[in-house]
């Protein structure tokens, strides 16, 4: 039985069911697809070469030759085998001309992104039928199908008559669900989901028509079902996106304000509004044009999710399958061409997944009352630590400590201590002797992490920074929590981690220094139980909240990574009928793969029969000890990129999917058992 309460669990029964672990796919068994040749595809962010004539030297017989390559790592993976790519990565050099307008600005001879809310966007386009990547107007991925996860009973229907195409169920004859799933893995960025809005659009054209979204974080066995919430009259009439001729006459007093109250009550829900319909149809109902739902609260503080949505077709009639309608889309309105728009070409798409990345342990900014306390001095000049202005003392008696001399007071000031830590600002604000006396006796605490850490107050770094391990940083950290410092305590949280994902997973090299873009490799070592509970425990004491969940998603994302890690570099011949068992996923230095298993959760896993991959595979040294070097198998950029991305010189792919034929087969008959709720007040005679 579902833990979900029964409004939230999804109808359909393949969303119904509860995975056994994180790592089973139940009954959605992913679908791979391989790219296509350009232009209908296009890889938007590809290795820069760089050449250049190394100077000839004065014994040297010619002149040499460095080529040095920038290779874009992928923050993430769309349906496990699609790389993401953070809307600050340069796209490449050769697509430049095609990025002239508002969209893209010209940066060092590199098309770079403007800074925006969003860290990475899907988009579909029906009327293009392609999926577009950061605001782009060139296609990442050609096909419907193409871009999704797994799809049953789905078809891109086009009429060439009213200029109009969109997703429906097909009419076969078997009782199957039709439905479609999208999967988002960021954990290679080590950054999580902060906030997920979505743009998903469809139109129902009858009562016992029904679809339903559903969503389901990875870190759980679940869907969870997205409430729909039809608007009344009044509240439609608030909203400008809806066509004046569908919608009562909207009061122009503080329409906005009205819009925004809406939009916020209702936050999580899909909000949709019935038309008045027109000579074929009675009953209508429409998502908000162009209005992305605000999904965060589902997914945030996870690395990655599945969305998924299924549909019931009408329970008669010779087109019941047409009565759902996914991403309509008029043909007059396509994305490609309109690249000068930027931004405003992807409000076009019937689908739209923007999703904004956080760091695991955020580290708040220094105070302002920080700041202006350090140069709160006659002078102007920055206080120091020690210093002789100093009008506070701080002695500490070190229970390790031998030889009291070596460990002098620590002189402060008094306006630093109460602008950057809580601790001394409630000891200053109180009527205890040592703040009339100006000194204090910390008691049972180490010397030399108390003095980092006042230190840190002056300079806003910590000393030696680069010399401490993971047991320096949890002491420093319990120092932080007794004297309040936030801002310290976070960072130590932040290394903590750093040095236990540096432990578990091979951290590339290359990477670059930012964190917005620092990428991880294939996981390495399975994370040490012992260490992660020990960490645990300290944490707790310490009021370390953040490090406690980031530790709980790195033991459970680290099966999903070598599930998936192990899915894209499957070779040809792993894939000959055979399936990946447990087994497969289990770290070579654990005994016990049942309490490997219990641990993550479950023991099933279904692999996809009959995938399509790369050349060749990509081994990894842990798994596969005596696996070939990199070179015999696509060279360190297929390594870096995985080698399915290889196919398009390696393989000879079929012809992009022909478009689906006009009408479908004769109707089929299927119950319901979803239904929209009505609306609290409007017209209930509307047609299409």
């Amino acid at each position: 039985m579902s833990l979900l309460p029964e409004s939230t669990v999804p109808s359909a029964p393949l969303l119904r069911q509860e995975r056994t672990s994180v790592i089973d796919f139940g009954e959605l068994t992913p679908q791979y697809h391989a790219p296509m040749h350009y232009p209908t595809e296009v890889d938007l962010y590809e290795p820069l070469l760089d050449v250049r004539n190394v100077p000839q030297h004065r014994h040297a017989g010619q002149k040499s030759t460095r080529v040095e390559t920038d290779v874009p790592l992928a923050c993430g993976y769309f349906n496990i085998w699609r790389p993401l790519y953070d809307r600050r990565v340069p796209v490449a050099q050769r697509l430049a001309r095609f990025f002239t307008g508002s969209a893209a600005l010209q940066k060092d001879g590199r098309v770079v992104t403007p800074e925006a809310t969003w860290d990475n966007r899907i988009s579909y386009s029906s009327a293009d039928d392609d999926y577009y990547e950061n605001g782009h107007a060139l296609p990442v991925i050609k096909g419907w199908n193409h871009g999704m996860l797994t799809t049953k009973g789905i078809f891109r229907k086009v009429e060439h008559d009213w200029m109009m195409t969109y997703l429906a169920p097909t009419n076969d004859r078997d009782d199957t669900q039709p439905l479609a799933v999208w999967r988002f893995n960021y954990s290679a960025s080590r950054r999580v989901i902060e906030q997920f809005h979505a743009v998903l659009s469809f139109t129902i054209f009858d009562e016992s028509a029904a679809i339903e979204w559903c969503i389901r974080p990875l870190s759980h066995r679940s869907f969870r079902k997205i409430p729909i919430r039809i608007l009344s009259l009044e509240e439609a009439a608030c909203f400008p996106e809806i066509a004046a001729n569908e919608r009562k006459p909207a009061d122009n007093d503080h329409v906005l304000e009205k819009r925004a109250r809406i939009i916020e009550r209702y936050r999580g829900q899909i909000l949709v509004y019935r038309s008045s319909g027109d000579n074929f149809n009675d009953y209508v109902v429409h998502t908000v044009p162009a209005l992305a739902t605000d999904l965060s609260e589902y997914v945030v503080n996870d690395f990655g999710f599945e969305l998924a949505v299924s549909c019931v077709r009408a329970s008669s009639g010779s087109t019941a399958w047409q009565k759902v309608q996914i991403a309509r889309q008029s043909l007059h309105h396509p994305v490609s061409g309109r690249i000068r728009e930027g931004e405003d070409a992807m409000s076009r798409c019937g689908l739209d997944f923007r999703i904004k990345l956080c760091d695991e342990i955020v580290v708040a900014a220094a105070p302002p009352l920080l700041t202006s306390a350090l140069t709160a001095n006659n002078s102007g000049a920055c206080l120091r630590m020690d210093d002789a202005s100093g009008d506070f003392t701080i002695y500490i008696q070190d229970p390790e400590n031998t030889v009291g001399s070596l460990q002098p007071p620590i002189r402060a000031h008094e306006q630093v201590l109460r602008a950057g830590s809580d601790y001394f600002a409630a000891l200053l604000g109180s009527d205890m002797s040592e703040s009339a006396s100006k000194q204090v006796v910390l008691n049972d605490m180490p010397y030399g992490p108390v003095r980092t850490a006042i230190y840190y107050l002056y300079v806003d770094k910590v000393a030696n920074e680069d010399s401490m391990d993971v047991n320096d940083w949890v002491v420093l950290m319990s120092v932080a929590s007794r004297l309040s410092i936030l801002r310290l305590h976070q960072l130590c949280q932040a290394r903590i981690l750093d040095d236990i994902v540096q432990e578990t997973y091979c951290l590339s090299s290359d990477a670059p220094t930012s964190k917005a873009s620092s990428i991880c490799q294939d996981p390495a070592v399975f994370p040490d139980m012992e260490t992660v509970e020990s960490l645990r425990s300290v944490a707790i004491d310490t009021g370390a909240y953040d490090l406690i969940r980031a530790l709980n998603r790195l033991v459970t994302y680290y099966t999903i990574d070598i599930c998936e890690n192990r899915i894209r570099n499957e070779s040809a011949d792993q894939r000959s009928g055979t399936l990946l068992h447990n087994n497969d996923f289990v770290p070579p230095h654990v005994r016990d793969v049942h309490d490997f298993l219990s641990a993550v959760g479950g023991p099933h896993f279904n692999h996809l029969p009959g995938a399509h991959f790369g050349h060749g595979p990509v081994h990894h040294p842990e798994f596969f000890p005596n696996a070939p070097d990199h070179e015999e198998d696509g060279g360190i950029i297929a390594h870096l990129h995985g080698n399915w991305r290889l196919t398009n010189v390696h393989q000879n792919h079929a012809d992009p999917p022909a478009p689906q034929p006009g009408p479908v087969p004769h109707a089929h008959h299927q119950p319901t058992n979803m239904h929209l709720p009505h609306p609290e007040s409007g017209d209930d005679s509307e047609s299409e």
